[in-house]
């Protein structure tokens, strides 16, 4: 079991019958983010294609497992590679954006290969309130009242 001590304004998460873990990290990796943005879990229906393909391909209804400001990561069934233009379009509104796979998971689920995507024309497409990063923003110890 594990415990994310976020909540209680310390950063790190350990599993509870062990205490806090030590873990190293690689220089490199340490001034680098990983992630530009908080991901949060959101089921959003889509549809989407692929954009410039020769081959013409059929708009796939798909829907996000997570969503980011700059992007998100659906499960599709047709084979896009990393790097492939796509258009989005949220269905039942008029709402598009152009987006570039940026990630594809090695192995494929009944449910289709897992793709992360990030959006590249259109800020604020989720139409959202993203919560803030924890990396980034400067958290301070909640006082504690008598």
């Amino acid at each position: 079991m594990w415990y994310d001590a976020h909540d209680r304004g310390q950063t790190e998460a350990f599993p509870l019958s062990m205490g806090p873990m030590k873990t190293e990290t690689p220089a490199e990796e340490k001034a680098v983010p990983r992630r530009r943005s908080t991901r949060i879990l959101l089921r959003v229906p889509l549809i989407i294609n692929a954009v410039g393909d020769s081959v013409e391909t059929e708009w796939e209804p798909v829907e996000t497992i997570t969503v980011s400001q700059h992007g998100a990561m659906i499960r599709a069934k047709q084979e896009f590679r990393v790097g492939d233009t796509l258009e989005i379009r949220v269905r039942n509104k008029d709402r598009s954006a152009r987006a570039r796979v940026a990630w594809r998971s090695a192995e494929a689920t009944p449910q289709g290969v897992e793709l992360g995507f990030e959006i590249l024309d259109q800020e604020g497409f989720w139409e959202i309130s993203f919560p803030p990063d924890r990396w980034s923003a400067k958290t301070t110890p909640r006082s504690s009242k008598p």
